[in-house]
């Protein structure tokens, strides 16, 4: 007996076996509750992209009253779009999704908090979603935990509100400078000149557009510019082109230079040259980014706003100033569509966007264009002029159009086609789709997408909300 107690006392074969053996039970244990944690942090993941993909998708309704539902259905519940079977029971919050009014000053602080909830009707730009779920633990249930419950929430500002994140763009500006713009607008307002033309309200309503725009790229700023007025990083870039066309590029001055007006019927101006001999100049600014400088119009140097403002830097007095009218032909513009097109060739990395203000009339005859012209180009010039947005559209790029008093007569304003073709309905076939399409209104000329807006003002604030995106705000920013 005693040599075996003597023997466990001192003998150390085996030992290690014990020491092992303990060090497995804690190594194991580790394992087991490294799994349950990263089972949590996979299932967490889940219910947060779950989540802002609902928020997201109810934000891209805005601001229709279905922006709710429209989140419901994208969220990660059993009958949402976003359910995962390796996730079951997510469940949202009491509550959520809920319509949200986010204020200047919370997102200029950065300090958001829930509700109340807002209707559409009183500004709702935000939808909020919140989800939970609860997993079932493996290893944890050993220290009696046997479950787990993760909460998600997202908050996505509407695509065009303020504080939504901006996208790259290419815009080619296309203005009517026909005689027609030279006729008083009364109901025009904000254009800061007394009697004002329809130009100097197009010329307003292009400012409008500007100072809304971000210009160069918002993490890296502009960098330098070029001669051209083109930023090392550019992000929002705008061209500037008119109809009727010039026959040389030396008279773009002429509309952005606030000299005396010298453009006239044989001073500057190739109506409807035959395109393979001798083709008018439509663009008057090349695709720029140098509108803007600290946030203000740049109408010191800018040639962009030079031809559309008369303040801001410029020497131009109210009276006399960028975009001419000097008449004197009929009108035909497919021309100046297929050049604000080509403008995008070899542009890549951003969406390209042309803008056509008109009255879409097009009334040009034989007599307008340069000898021996095939007579396909004075026939059916409304009709041309849609053939040229379509294909535009074809090519990726949106079309805009913005009926400036068109006519919903043939008679009055596509004299060369078809009963069919009249101005309204013209740059309504223009646009890319119904929603691209807007109207002042004259002569019975509406837009049913956009029926609300009905000055240019307004139409020009609104076109870049839609080159925008959606915006999550981070999970710090958003106090439940």
């Amino acid at each position: 007996m005693n040599t075996l107690f003597r023997r466990l006392c001192h003998e150390q074969d085996g030992q290690a076996l014990y020491l092992v053996s303990g060090l497995l039970i804690v190594l194991l244990g580790t394992a087991a509750i490294s799994i349950d944690i990263g089972f949590a942090i996979h299932a967490q993941r889940e219910l947060q992209a779950s989540t802002d993909a609902a928020a997201t998708a109810g934000a891209l309704d805005l601001p229709n009253s279905t922006a709710a539902t429209t989140a419901k259905a994208y969220d990660g519940e059993s009958t949402g779009k976003n359910y995962r079977p390796d996730l079951p029971g997510v469940q949202e919050v009491t509550g959520f999704p809920a319509v949200y009014c986010v204020t200047a000053s919370q997102l200029a602080t950065l300090s958001i908090t829930v509700g109340p909830t807002c209707t559409n009707a009183a500004g709702g730009n935000a939808v909020v979603v919140e989800q939970q779920v609860t997993i079932p633990t493996f290893f944890a249930r050993v220290f009696g935990i046997n479950s787990m419950t993760l909460h998600a929430n997202a908050l996505v500002l509407e695509k065009g509100s303020q504080g939504a994140q901006p996208e790259p763009v290419n815009i080619m500006l296309i203005v009517d400078t026909t005689h027609s713009m030279t006729n008083s607008d009364p109901s025009c307002t904000g254009t800061g000149i007394a009697n004002p033309t329809r130009e100097d309200c197009a010329k307003a309503g292009v400012r409008t557009m500007l100072a809304e725009l971000t210009p160069c790229d918002p993490i890296t700023g502009c960098g330098s510019f070029n001669g051209n007025g083109a930023a090392t990083h550019p992000y929002q870039t705008v061209g500037l082109a008119i109809f009727p066309g010039l026959t040389s590029t030396s008279y773009d001055p002429d509309d952005y230079d606030c000299q005396t007006p010298t453009l006239s019927i044989t001073n500057g101006i190739s109506y409807y040259a035959n395109p393979t001999t001798q083709p008018p100049y439509y663009t008057v600014v090349p695709l720029t980014n140098n509108y803007l400088t600290s946030g203000s119009l740049n109408g010191a140097s800018s040639n962009l706003v030079k031809a559309i403002d008369w303040a801001n830097g410029n020497t131009c007095t109210s009276s006399k100033y960028g975009l001419q009218d000097p008449g004197g032909a009929g009108t035909y513009y497919a021309g100046v569509i297929n050049e604000a097109q080509s403008a995008f060739s070899s542009m890549t990395g951003a969406l390209n966007v042309i803008i056509l203000l008109s009255d879409g009339a097009a009334n040009a005859t034989k007599s307008d264009f340069v000898s021996g012209t095939s007579s396909t180009y004075y026939t059916n010039d409304c009709a041309q002029a849609v053939t040229a947005a379509q294909n535009a559209t074809a090519a990726g790029t949106q079309v805009y159009a913005v009926a400036y008093g068109a006519s919903t007569s043939q008679s009055n304003s596509c004299t060369t086609d078809t009963s069919t073709y009249s101005g309204c309905y013209t740059m309504a076939h223009i646009a890319s789709n119904p929603t691209l399409f807007y109207s002042d209104d004259a002569d019975g000329c509406q837009s049913a997408a956009n029926p609300n807006l009905t000055s240019l003002t307004q139409i020009f604030q609104a076109i870049p909300y839609n080159f925008m995106s959606t915006r999550v705000l981070p999970f710090s920013f958003y106090n439940p």
